[in-house]
């Protein structure tokens, strides 16, 4: 229950986080492969990139407008028999609708069946490739890895030459058609391996201690982070070519991106210090894993003077908000303290700003990225409007 209330209030922002999910389909299948396979395929036939979309969706991924999956495991939210009483379900009900409401629903749907259809049309190309005899050591890595050896290799590309269509640079495979079960169910398989792996969306890669009762709490939103190590750093760092390399700096970038949308959104003034900038990018692009997460109890329990922000001289954004105990503890730890200090500042007759806004944070929905703006407007001027100070002012 914890677990899906903290999902509505603090992933409002999470679409927009996600901007750098498009670098990861450059980072695994190259710059070359992500626009002549994916993008031009959107741009010059519609109609027919609909019906490749249709086909990853056939295989058992991107179906995230009717189950939400990757926003559900990354809010850590998977266990809908856990939700007996009426207003478990009612919360459930309600975590599923915010998926929509935030956009991160119809965005991941889109994104995976973007990288879907590239997936695709290089696992078709590089069955081709084993049956011609012409495959490359590449190839071969990239489709054992997906649980395809060479027998089943070409009995994929014997499949899709019998009943495939290929126009416009857009393949389908039409896999309701092949005959060989076997051959349909590796490749539709390896889709989806490799769709979730470039879409990170958290798994059974996390450590066993995140499963448990005291594990769940204390990582709720840290699976991303373990399953991005995996998925990203690691695979890259095995990868080690000119795809990761162009995936980083695409990544990067978007990372990049995200910050300054994110900084504008909340009304922050957007750093003009090259090394904040380094450091928001790195720590936005999903490149880093659990890394960030290292770094930010680093600098909540030193105060600053070990982690990056010995560097720049401010704490990293993403973290910002977040108390001594919600760092250590978890969101739902962060909530409680948070709860009593409100609750404390209200007794004691000096309720500040900084206690409004903490109570603003405990409402469902508060941070949804395309109302942020209007609600710290409101915020502020019901400080102003009770008289409140600033933190640290007496009232």
């Amino acid at each position: 229950m914890n677990a899906i209330s903290d999902h509505m209030q603090f992933l409002g922002g999470m679409t927009i986080s996600a901007i750098p999910d498009m670098g990861k389909i450059v980072f695994t299948h190259g710059l070359t492969s992500t626009f002549r396979d994916g993008f031009l395929p959107l741009v010059r036939n519609w109609k027919r990139w609909r019906l490749a979309a249709e086909e990853v969706k056939v295989s058992g991924t991107a179906l995230d407008m009717i189950l939400d999956t990757r926003m559900m495991a990354m809010a850590d939210i998977a266990d809908e028999f856990g939700h007996n009483s009426k207003f478990e379900r009612m919360l459930s009900a309600g975590s599923t609708k915010f998926g929509l409401v935030s956009l991160m629903a119809p965005w991941n749907a889109t994104i995976k069946q973007f990288a879907g259809m590239v997936t695709m049309t290089n696992l078709l190309r590089a069955t081709e490739r084993v049956a011609a005899k012409a495959a490359t050591a590449d190839d071969i890595r990239k489709l054992a890895a997906a649980g395809i050896d060479t027998d089943l290799a070409e009995r994929i590309s014997r499949e899709a030459r019998r009943h495939g269509d290929d126009q416009d640079g857009i393949f389908l495979a039409q896999g309701a058609n092949w005959t060989d079960k076997t051959a349909l169910e590796a490749f539709r398989a390896a889709v989806v391996r490799d769709v979730d792996r470039i879409i990170v969306t958290p798994g059974q890669d996390k450590p066993l201690w995140m499963s448990t009762e005291l594990g769940k709490t204390v990582g709720q939103f840290k699976s991303f982070g373990v399953s991005s190590m995996q998925k990203t750093m690691l695979a890259g760092l095995q990868q080690r070519d000119a795809a990761t390399l162009n995936g980083l700096l695409v990544m990067m970038g978007l990372g990049a991106l995200t910050y300054a949308v994110k900084e504008t959104l909340a009304d922050r003034e957007v750093s003009d210090d090259p090394k904040v900038w380094a450091v928001e990018a790195f720590d936005r692009s999903g490149i880093s894993g659990w890394l960030m997460e290292a770094n930010n109890i680093a600098e909540k329990a030193s105060r600053g003077r070990v982690g990056l922000s010995a560097v720049t001289g401010q704490q990293v954004t993403r973290y910002a908000s977040r108390n001594v105990t919600g760092a250590f503890l978890g969101p739902s730890a962060d909530a409680i303290a948070d709860i009593f200090q409100v609750s404390g500042s209200i007794f004691a007759g000096d309720t500040t700003k900084a206690d409004l806004r903490k109570a603003r944070q405990l409402l469902p929905m508060q941070n949804l990225f395309y109302v942020r703006s209007l609600l710290n407007r409101v915020e502020e001027a019901t400080g102003d409007a009770l008289g409140m100070e600033q933190a640290g002012k007496k009232p």
